[in-house]
């Protein structure tokens, strides 16, 4: 099975406009699962993942400065089941009992890890959800593999699952499991077989070998486990997200995984393929060989000046003016960056420091003072 999240802000940029085209198209990409011979595991928000942009989150919510992001909040929840409406929808023929690949449908994401802890959010995304897609389709959660994260992370109706790192105690993290769902399934819903990379740290290594013990554990126990990530990928443009305290993904989403981001075979691949193999009859026939690389040489660039030399060409319309700065979400302004200018008066008797209010920068600043 394929696991497939569902950016909020990839498809609905601008509040009621929705683009399901070209590497959007989500439909596309479901029905080539399906003729391909694969099933696909839904994970539909609406919060996805903090390594996406505000968790797939659109920005365009924070207008309404009032908002309490995923909780009961109604101006939250009224927007959740505007976008819900339009998504889930679409999702119903390729639904598993309607000749679809989709098996599961993920509702949240770790929501136990966050702080509003409110059931009436997750109960109102249960209804939304059962609502579109009908009663027979599986609906889950997952949470860390502790009974601390389940606590608001599961609600009945949902089937509770978790996801661990390899290293750990395997008997605890799905004991924890049980205290929410004393029947049924075990599911590692994220096996971590690399980790993650943040701007101006060391690339992430995870040991193939403590992998490849921990997913025999999981195997050995009849459990079921999706192996996140197994491919790595590539955050183009602004869509790479961040951690707490401020911990942002580079462009980079290689993940140390046994398919790199370049798609080639790793020794961790091969690692967990003998482990999988112990279990289930492999495939028969060659396994596909690395893609070639080559040399193109030198790429010459030309310099055309720099951010001040073209601000007419990136903002044709001229200056947005204020008494006071703006912030991103009050100019629309939901990536990238924004250029603040202003003049200084000479012989200032009383200078004060610049400073950056509690709730300004959340990314970076770059401070020049005449060009410098």
């Amino acid at each position: 099975s394929l696991y497939r999240y569902v950016p909020w802000n990839y498809h609905e940029p601008r509040p009621g406009t929705y683009d399901f085209s070209g590497d959007k198209d989500l439909e596309y990409f479901l029905q080539l699962a399906n003729d391909t011979g694969l099933l696909v595991i839904l994970r539909a928000g609406p919060y996805i993942c903090a390594e996406w942009d505000m968790g797939g989150l659109p920005a365009w919510l924070l207008e309404k400065k009032s908002i309490v992001l995923r909780s009961s909040d109604s101006d939250y929840l009224a927007a959740v089941e505007k976008w819900m409406g339009v998504l889930l929808p679409k999702m119903r023929t390729h639904l598993y009992h309607n000749g679809g690949p989709i098996i599961m449908v993920q509702v949240e994401n770790e929501y136990g890890s966050y702080f509003a802890c409110d059931y009436d959010y997750l109960r109102a995304l249960l209804k939304l959800f059962r609502q579109h897609l009908g009663d027979e389709m599986v609906l889950f959660t997952t949470d860390g593999a502790s009974q601390f994260h389940l606590k608001c992370g599961a609600l009945q109706g949902l089937y509770a699952t978790v996801d661990f790192a390899p290293g750990g105690n395997v008997t605890a993290a799905f004991l924890a499991q049980r205290s929410s769902e004393p029947t049924g399934p075990l599911v590692n819903s994220e096996f971590y077989t690399g980790w993650l990379d943040h701007w101006g740290h060391r690339h992430s290594v995870v040991p193939t070998q403590a992998i490849a013990k921990t997913l025999d554990e999981i195997l050995a126990r009849g459990a079921n486990v999706n192996l996140y990530m197994f491919i790595g990928g590539t955050n183009f443009a602004y869509w790479n997200g961040a951690n707490m305290p401020y911990l942002p993904q580079p462009t980079s989403y290689d993940y140390d995984a046994p398919l790199s981001e370049a798609g080639d075979l790793t020794e961790k691949y091969f690692a967990l393929r003998e482990v999988i193999g112990m279990y289930k009859q492999l495939p028969e026939g060659l396994i596909p060989p690395t893609t070639p690389k080559f040399a193109y040489g030198k790429v010459h660039l030309q310099k055309v000046g720099t951010v001040l030399d073209i601000l007419d060409t990136l903002s044709p319309d001229g200056p947005v003016k204020s008494t006071y700065p703006l912030t991103f979400v009050q100019l629309k302004q939901y990536f990238g960056f924004v250029l603040y200018r202003t003049t200084l008066p000479k012989n200032c008797t009383e200078p004060t420091q610049l400073s950056s209010p509690s709730n300004g920068v959340h990314d970076r600043a770059y401070v020049s003072v005449d060009g410098v």
